[in-house]
């Protein structure tokens, strides 16, 4: 049997891609083991099970890149055919109002002294990470990798690791100022990747969101503030998010219970 994790390595020592993707591709290959039509299947249902639609074809294409990559270096003898398709299914797009993203801002006030292991102070922690995962419209991966190299006098600049596309922000004062709480206190001059590790950090900003009686997931910073500067500035949403492809942003990112300027509403009849 051909093992997927191999075909995965040679397929990346071919290519320059993002860490991201590479990450990606290393874990689905992982996953699935096995080079075949049954199991790849086999995997898919699995995952459908527990992931996502748009996950599960996302890691269904990388599958598919890499049984291509095998078959036309010769690694794969035989055709693979029959994998399974799957089809999307999107619920409409929830997005925060500002109000409540303000809502979760202030509701860092209520951790006192209370303090992390590292010893930052919970709630600059949880502001610090709101504001720019707000501002930014950065994903988890990039806001964890900030560092004081990457602050450039208001802006904030990087590199996208999923797309390798170069980006700029101008932060406010008060992410500015919450920034240079946390460089103060850092050990590596990053922002705040150094002060909790993944699955804790989801854990304290679940919590905290409870607490503040909002739904959803530090996620919903990025299409919360793709949506409010489509508000304030109808086509800026997909710029806010630095996407290449236009209609992502308006498919899966655009609130358009709140975007009412340019949302589209049939005439009003009666």
């Amino acid at each position: 049997m051909l093992s997927l994790p191999r075909i995965a390595e040679k397929y990346l020592s071919e290519r320059v891609c993002s860490a991201h993707y590479a990450g990606c591709v290393r874990r689905t290959a992982g996953r699935c083991r096995v080079l075949s039509t049954d199991r790849i299947n086999a995997y898919l249902r699995k995952r459908l099970e527990a992931a996502s639609t748009s996950t599960v074809r996302f890691e269904r294409t990388i599958i598919l890149s890499l049984v291509k990559y095998a078959w036309e270096r010769d690694i794969l003898k035989l055709p693979i055919k029959g994998v399974m398709k799957i089809k999307q299914r999107r619920s409409p797009t929830r997005a925060w109002t500002i109000p409540q993203v303000q809502a979760a801002i202030a509701g860092c006030e209520a951790y006192g002294s209370r303090k992390l292991r590292t010893g930052v102070p919970l709630g600059l922690f949880l502001r610090t990470w709101i504001l720019i995962g707000y501002e930014t419209g950065s994903r988890y991966g990039d806001i964890w990798s900030f560092t004081a190299d990457h602050l450039a006098g208001d802006t904030l600049r990087w590199v996208q690791s999923k797309t390798g596309d170069g980006i700029v922000k101008v932060l406010s004062p008060a992410c500015h100022e919450a920034i240079d709480k946390m460089l103060g206190l850092s050990p590596d001059r990053r922002i705040i990747g150094w002060a909790v590790n993944r699955r804790q950090a989801m854990r304290l900003m679940k919590q905290h969101l409870a607490a503040c009686g909002l739904d959803g997931t530090s996620k919903w910073l990025r299409r919360s503030g793709a949506t409010h500067c489509e508000i304030e500035r109808p086509g800026s949403g997909r710029l806010h998010l630095g996407h290449r492809s236009v209609g992502i942003f308006e498919s899966s990112y655009a609130d358009w219970g709140q975007i009412r300027a340019n949302a589209p509403v049939t005439p009003r009849l009666a």
